[in-house]
């Protein structure tokens, strides 16, 4: 029995998270004042190469009920799609444990 065991009796490898998590992007909810200034700074940052606030969360939910375990600004469209493949990656090589401890500073 190796130390990359785990389970009951050291039956292999624990599952990996994207099996009871997923990862998503979703359009941020901004009405009235707060998204026409995000609108302006939005077109103003990427016209200037500068960036500019989050298009979209990225959202990690229970697979199970949808709830959100994870909430966070996904930055620029280049930017949410990095994020986006890399949290993917992390839920498929790592269980809800190790996933938890790497991105849980993002609580929602």
């Amino acid at each position: 029995m190796s130390g990359h065991d785990s389970g009951p009796g050291g039956q292999g490898a624990a599952e990996p998270a994207s099996l009871h998590l997923s990862a998503e992007l979703r359009p941020r909810r901004l009405r009235g004042i707060r998204r026409a200034v995000h609108t302006v700074l939005l077109v103003a940052g990427e016209a200037m190469s500068l960036g500019g606030p989050s298009v979209a969360e990225l959202v990690v939910v229970r697979t199970g009920t949808g709830a959100p375990v994870i909430r966070t600004g996904a930055g620029s469209l280049m930017e949410a799609d990095e994020l986006l493949r890399q949290i993917r990656a992390d839920l498929d090589r790592m269980s809800v444990e190790e996933f938890l401890a790497e991105w849980g500073h993002l609580k929602a």
